[in-house]
Order: structure tokens, then C-alpha cells, then sequence
């Protein structure tokens, strides 16, 4: 079975999660780490526009940060 596909609860991947808490805690774990092993931090991948991006890199250069610090600090400060 492929780690990327998440059943909910471990049943099969065809079923559908009973509420939105089920299906994102069933989506935070792949069968990898399942155990006692400590949550891997998940990658997200996403389309830019070059401009956008550009500033990005500035404001993180401006605060001495890594674009990637500079974007999860904005989304939790969005999330908050």
C-alpha cells in the first residue's frame, strides 16, 4: 500500500471521512508514522507569480530570514 494513500482510521481509502476533524487528522499521518515516532512536518508545494515571489525573498532578506520562516510565520499569524 502506498504511503500516500490515507484511509480514514486505517479503513479503506474509497471510504469518506464522517466530519472535516476526521479527514485532516487522517491526512496528518501516513502509514510511516504511525507509532511512537514524533509528526513529520508536512512539505507544501505551490505556484507563484515571479513578482510575488520576488518580494518574498526581499521582506525575508529584510528580516534575515529564510523565505520558508517568513511564510509559515504568515500563515500562523493568519491561523492564529
Amino acid at each position: 500500500m502506498s504511503k500516500f494513500k490515507i484511509g480514514a482510521g486505517g479503513g479503506s481509502v474509497s471510504e469518506k471521512p464522517a466530519s472535516a476533524a476526521e479527514f485532516v487528522s487522517g491526512a496528518a499521518m501516513v502509514k510511516s508514522q504511525a507509532g511512537s515516532r514524533p509528526l513529520k512536518p508536512i512539505r507544501l508545494n505551490l505556484d507563484l507569480d515571479p513578482n510575488i515571489h520576488r518580494q518574498l525573498k526581499l521582506r525575508a532578506v529584510e528580516n534575515g530570514i529564510s523565505i520558508a520562516q517568513l511564510v509559515r510565520a504568515l500563515i500562523t499569524r493568519e491561523l492564529g
